[in-house]
């Protein structure tokens, strides 16, 4: 019988460490209208539902954030824990 990913595993958009520069280059990008290229302030975490981070994944722009996001939690509604993990977890071959 299969587990679903929802049990296992939980998935946020989570401010990221240390970016201050970051925050600078959004808003600048913001001000010339320039959003969709400005660097994401944020990155998407996949946790165990213990709370342990599984994986963090590389942050892009702010459309990649949030198309990422939007895509991993619908995965981590829809599909098994092992598919979602093979998916989402496991790194490239």
């Amino acid at each position: 019988m299969s587990t679903p990913a929802s049990e296992v595993y939980v998935v946020a958009g989570e401010d990221r460490a240390r970016n201050g520069l970051r925050w600078v280059a959004t808003v600048v990008l913001g001000l010339f209208d320039a959003g969709s290229g400005a660097p994401s302030v944020s990155e998407v975490v996949i946790r165990r539902v213990d709370g342990s981070v599984v994986k963090r994944l590389p942050p892009g722009d702010v459309d990649d954030f949030t198309a990422q996001l939007n895509e991993i939690t619908h995965d981590v509604r829809t599909m098994d824990a092992v598919p979602f993990a093979q998916k989402w977890i496991a790194e490239p071959q």
